[in-house]
């Protein structure tokens, strides 16, 4: 159990004067409590005292840190009744003392959640369960969404280090990739490599359980658009002196990195090389310029002024970054417009690129704010 992160939830619920705080979605559950549900059918509950408990399928309980005392376990269905979830949880929910109408911070306004490990169905909170905690308890129920992002801004050290994992198993899985790539290689070949090793060698490495990589591929004029909110592998070919831009999300665990690379096959135009020389450049100037208390859009600048001063300007359209922890984005947004505060153990990606016609270029890494500079998780080589 991160003890650390229980001492923050229970001095929010104390600042906020909230008697509990219940979680369900799936990232909020392994936020709470190091536990990364795999149906969804969880909950997790701190009180103001700062004492956890956890309702958990009995099919889940391997995966449940033994440290945490208080667990209750729903059964599994039999062959005689039909399985009833909230029944179940109702009758757990009552086991559990909040006192008279306490006031309970819940997930009203999560429309944006992590896939979980499956990827087949997520399961999360919404009235039923909402209904439920006002039936147990006769409870006040106060939006905690805020409080939430809030909190999960700033990593624990557990949590650095988990997402350090993530970043090591994502660099296996490009590295793979670059040494098998070859001219005439499909986009999605080359994507299906880089996943299959995420997923092949991230199970069992440094104890994680669980691992996956989602690879998306765009070479030539595929990367022109790689700058647009979702990205995908097709059959076209990759050739010889195109870009070839790999987005890559990676989770151990359910904690996540979120990295960029761009290569090419044989010597890259002058102007690629170029490009990659500036969007670099950009990043360290980020690296070695950050302060604790700038803005989200103070740290949008440090990159965005020195490729102003380029003749590609133009082709950086997109924000900075992004949060990234127990979901790929995230608070805060490292975005021109954006006044949001950054703090010491902030993690995030920063992500200049350039898009023309038929090529995209773009580098990302995943950072972790200090007092002064930042610590880059993401070890992997930019090499074009």
């Amino acid at each position: 159990m991160d003890h650390e992160k229980i001492t923050g939830l229970r001095d929010y619920l104390e600042e906020y004067n909230l008697d509990a705080l219940i979680v369900r979605n799936p990232e909020n559950v392994l936020y709470v409590s190091g536990y990364w549900p795999i149906t969804g059918w969880s909950l997790a509950i701190v009180n103001r005292d700062g004492e956890l408990s956890l309702i958990v399928p009995e099919s889940e309980l391997e995966y449940v840190d033994n440290s945490i005392k208080d667990i209750k376990v729903l059964p599994g269905e039999s062959l005689d009744d039909v399985w009833q979830p909230y029944k179940l949880i109702k009758e757990k929910l009552r086991e559990i003392d909040l006192g008279e109408k306490p006031r309970i911070g819940v997930e009203m306004s999560f429309e944006t959640m992590a896939t979980n490990n499956v990827v087949g169905e997520l399961n999360y909170a919404s009235l039923p369960s909402f209904n439920l905690f006002k039936e147990v308890w006769n409870a006040e129920l106060i939006d905690a969404t805020d409080i939430l992002y809030e909190l999960r801004k700033v990593k624990t050290e557990k949590e650095i280090e988990k997402m350090k994992i993530a970043n090591e198993i994502a660099a296996k899985g490009l590295e793979a990739g670059r040494e098998k790539l070859k001219e005439d290689m499909t986009e999605a070949e080359l994507a299906s490599i880089i996943e299959h090793v995420i997923h092949s060698e991230g199970i069992g490495y440094k104890g994680v359980k669980r691992a996956r990589g989602f690879a998306f591929v765009m070479s030539g004029v595929n990367g022109s658009k790689a700058y647009y909110p979702y990205n995908i592998s097709s059959d076209k070919k990759i050739k010889r002196g195109e870009t070839i831009l790999i987005e890559l999300n990676v989770y151990a665990d359910g904690y996540w990195t979120d990295i960029t690379r761009t290569w090419c096959i044989g010597s890259p135009k002058q102007m690629y090389q170029d490009i990659r020389d500036i969007l670099i450049a950009a990043q360290e100037e980020v690296y070695r310029n950050f302060k604790e208390g700038m803005s989200a859009k103070e740290v949008d600048a440090l990159a965005r002024n020195f490729i102003r001063n380029t003749k590609y300007a133009k082709l950086f359209p997109h924000r900075l970054g992004h949060g990234i922890g127990v979901r790929i984005h995230e608070p805060p947004a490292l975005h021109p417009a954006s006044v949001e505060k950054m703090k010491v153990n902030v993690t995030h990606t920063v992500e200049p690129g350039m898009y023309g016609k038929d090529f995209g270029i773009r580098y990302e890494d995943v950072v972790r704010d200090q007092k002064k500079g930042v610590e880059v998780l993401t070890k992997i080589d930019k090499d074009l």
